[in-house]
């Protein structure tokens, strides 16, 4: 694996902190932090939420320099998703702020380290997949602490999380593009990016710049966006005819990345001439500079780039979450609930979900009854007319193999070749009855109920919402999420990516649910020290 900055092994041994209490400590010298303070969760229990041991398959046993503490390194990548504070800010308060001493368990003149330490710290991480290592901690304090006794209910749903990378227009896409392209030829043979360069209509030194038009025209704005296109077709057309050139792994990449936003913009004919595409095409590349990124809607009305951030929260006395996962912003609310499953561990599980809407969809429901949980969640209204019998207006029992109409008549499902189950009435039933108008299409002269892949799921679903008490009880639990989403969001600034792509984003995510989490831990903590 390589992560941006170049990372694909980091070598050092493992240090640990030391018990012993020097003359300079800070937590010795200064008058003590303000009971309650995170400050002082960190000094007095800190040890608890985060142990070098937890991070030892990040670093060597006996081979290479020793390291900084890596349990202080994490307490410092709490202290900074806290504040808010920049890597360089951070590692500022390391040095001169005295309740970030004690936090940390510093003498009062230790001056810090540098802010790469931080960067190289975060990488080790997602090297090793132990981005959730700090969420994981907190939920095992809980479990110490008699918060969290087996598994429980769980409620889901998402929150927008802005990207951190800038949108960015067709043409700057495609220059950006041609100019990665132009940049990786050149770090193989310097001649070859030369004679590429040479042979394109445009400048691309600096790709933010759009070639002379007047864009207001509709007319003159297409002709120009063409000729940008077909300006990138020429340099794909190059690279593909050089010998070797595409035989190194980050040309590879920056050709196909080129090719995919000439794509999703325009129509490549036979000839190899790029026509403007009318229409958006789903799943649209939005940023060069964060390919990952997508336009996403959390409404009709509410539109956002970046990605969608999810999370699971225990239905108990204080909730806690139990897992994030973020996916491109352009991706449904529903499928993220198996991997919010998936990352928990089998004894932690659930047995059931609340969610809204999203979550009760057939699919959604298929792939967590497949992993033994159930969802208690509303299913989606669908279209009907006024004037029209709906599906829902029929009894459907798969176990007796019927379908029953409102007007009485009974139909056999039957399987078709293609796996597809069906009902079909007979048309003398449906000629005579009196509800022919409004239930029968006039061309087909009978009525045909499609079963779903799901049905079973969704009539069990329905019966279950049709309790007065189940639906009381969803309809006053479910909103609980929404205040812990509030908090990842808005206190802990997780509404905006601080890093390029999902896994770096999913790691501040998880690094945030773990500060949501200390909160309850934290009285709790004071009160058994107490």
């Amino acid at each position: 694996m390589v992560l941006s900055g170049g990372f694909k092994t980091l070598s050092g041994m493992l240090a640990t902190t030391s018990g012993q209490v020097g003359f300079f400590d800070a937590a010795e010298l200064a008058r003590p932090l303000p009971a309650g303070s995170f400050f002082a969760l960190l000094a007095e229990h800190g040890e608890r939420i985060v142990r070098d041991e937890d991070f030892a398959a990040c670093y060597s046993r006996g081979m290479g320099r020793p390291s900084i503490p890596p349990s202080q390194l994490a307490r410092v990548l709490l202290l900074q998703y806290r504040t808010g504070a920049s890597d360089e800010q951070a590692m500022e308060c390391v040095a001169w702020d005295l309740r970030w001493k004690i936090a940390l368990g510093l003498a009062v003149d230790h001056g810090g380290w540098h802010p790469t330490s931080l960067t190289r710290f975060r990488a080790r991480l997602l090297l090793h997949r132990l981005e959730r290592v700090a969420l994981e901690r907190t939920l095992g304090l809980a479990e110490e602490l008699g918060m969290l006794d087996g598994p429980v209910e769980q409620i889901i749903d998402s929150t927008p999380m802005l990207g951190a990378a800038a949108t960015q227009d067709t043409v700057r896409l495609v220059r950006h593009g041609v100019r990665g392209l132009l940049v990786e030829v050149a770090a193989v043979d310097a001649g070859a990016a030369g004679e590429l360069d040479r042979g394109l209509e445009f400048d691309y030194a600096r790709p933010n710049e759009k070639p002379d038009c007047r864009w207001r025209e509709r007319a003159e704005r297409e002709r120009m966006l063409t000729r940008v296109a077909r300006d990138a077709e020429r340099a794909l057309q190059a690279v593909e005819r050089a010998d070797g050139l595409l035989d190194a792994e980050a040309v590879a990449d920056a050709h196909r990345l080129l090719r995919e936003l000439i794509g999703q913009d325009f129509d490549v004919d036979d000839d190899g001439v790029p026509r403007l595409h009318r229409g958006t095409r789903a799943d649209r590349i939005i940023s060069t500079v964060d390919p990952e990124m997508r336009h996403g809607r959390k409404s009709q009305h509410q539109r956002f780039d970046g990605f969608k951030l999810s999370a699971a929260v225990t239905n108990t006395a204080e909730p806690l979450i139990t897992a994030v996962a973020v996916a491109p912003a352009c991706e449904p609310d529903g499928p993220q609930a198996k991997d919010l499953i998936d990352a928990q561990p089998p004894e932690r599980r659930p047995t059931r979900v609340l969610g809204d809407t999203a979550y009760g969809i057939g699919p959604v429901r298929a792939e967590l009854a497949a992993r033994g949980v159930d969802v208690l969640a509303p299913l989606p209204a669908g279209s009907r007319r006024e004037d029209r019998v709906a599906k829902r207006d029929f009894a459907i029992d798969p176990g007796a193999g019927t379908v029953i109409c409102p007007a009485g008549e009974v139909a056999a499902i039957r399987v078709e070749p293609s796996g597809a189950r069906r009902a079909r009435f007979a048309k003398a039933g449906c000629d005579r009855c009196a509800l022919r108008d409004c239930c029968v299409e006039p061309v087909k002269g009978t009525k045909t109920v499609l079963l779903a892949p799901d049905e079973e799921l969704l009539i069990a679903a329905r019966h279950a919402l049709e309790d007065p008490h189940t639906a009381e009880h969803l309809r006053r639990t479910r909103p609980r999420v929404e205040r812990l989403l509030g908090l990842l969001a808005h206190r802990y600034r997780a509404r905006k990516s601080r890093y390029i792509g999902t896994r770096k984003a999913r790691l501040q995510a998880a690094w945030t649910a773990a500060l949501v989490n200390l909160n309850p831990i934290g009285r709790h903590l004071t009160a058994h020290a107490a």
